[in-house]
């Protein structure tokens, strides 16, 4: 079963002399989390060399680094750890080059926020939501043979399924990964059975084409295939409820659209069941919108 990785440990590492408003955020910094529940530690580093003497055996491990500089930060994920930049009134000239986040005042970050860095940092999946019988997470690559199972007899008369070239389907999925994810914050996800840890489905949000958007008005087209055992149960219902709330509370969706083939009546009485309603019928497709 899907084990959700997390930061414990907050290392922030700088170069000497901090100018003295970034040491007092430093401190502030430091007790604050610890109040929070982190371990914290400060390196006074900055080269590769001063920074491998110093974690000489330490594991990356449940720790993000925040560094000051882009050099150390450079160095640090170079040796493996997950190394996010500081951003202080010491280091403004700084543009952090590579670095994929960048604080300021890092002890008012929130916990997910922190939890979610230290994630992306060391390509571990973000888990999105539960239900009563699933949980949603972002996929990894090694999920590529359970995705390929999805796709039944039924389920190839309406998508397209992965290709043969499992390795070519892999690197796509891991591209996927880095720059949908990454860029957006959504995408489509594994939907996981509680019961057995199996994938069962793959759900989630794509950005709309320039002539659904202009159509639908929507902010985000919604898309689902079910693991053929497991239709008929409610289970695709349950997670797209969830899913169309998750995309009103947390990514600030207005308008979401969804397409169906329209002899495809499972598929139709869902989105009708979900409030979605038909905007344009055509070419044996039907174009659906709701407001999040």
């Amino acid at each position: 079963m899907f084990t959700e990785k997390k930061t414990c440990e907050i290392v922030f590492a700088a170069g000497k002399g901090l100018v003295p408003g970034a040491g007092e955020e430093l401190r502030e910094s430091l007790d604050l989390l610890e109040k929070r529940g982190y371990r914290t530690r400060f390196l006074e580093a900055e080269t590769r060399e001063e920074l491998s003497v110093l974690l000489s055996g330490v594991s990356p491990e449940g720790k993000l680094f925040l560094a000051d500089s882009s050099r150390a930060r450079s160095a640090l994920a170079a040796m493996g750890f997950a190394a996010a930049a500081w951003s202080h009134e010491g280091n403004r000239a700084d543009r952090f080059p590579g670095a994929s986040y960048v604080l300021e005042e890092p002890a008012w970050v929130d916990d997910d926020s922190l939890c979610k860095i230290y994630q992306r940092l060391t390509g571990n999946p973000w888990k999105i939501l539960e239900t009563e019988r699933t949980l949603v997470r972002e996929f990894v690559p090694e999920d590529l043979e359970e995705i390929c199972g999805l796709y039944d007899e039924e389920a190839l008369r309406h998508l397209e399924p992965p290709g043969e070239d499992r390795e070519k389907e892999r690197q796509i999925l891991r591209d996927y990964i880095r720059r949908i994810y990454g860029l957006y914050g959504f995408g489509h996800w594994a939907v996981l059975s509680k019961e057995s840890g199996r994938l069962i489905g793959r759900m989630g949000f794509s950005l709309p084409a320039s002539r659904e958007r202009e159509i639908l008005g929507a902010d985000a087209m919604l898309g689902y295939l079910t693991l053929k055992e497991e239709r008929g149960k409610g289970i695709t219902l349950e997670v797209t409820r969830a899913l169309l709330d998750y995309g009103k509370r947390n990514l600030l969706f207005e308008r979401v659209g969804a397409e169906a083939d329209a002899d495809n009546t499972a598929s139709v009485r869902l989105l009708e069941k979900l409030g979605f309603e038909s905007v344009l019928e055509e070419g044996g497709k039907i174009l659906f919108a709701r407001k999040a």
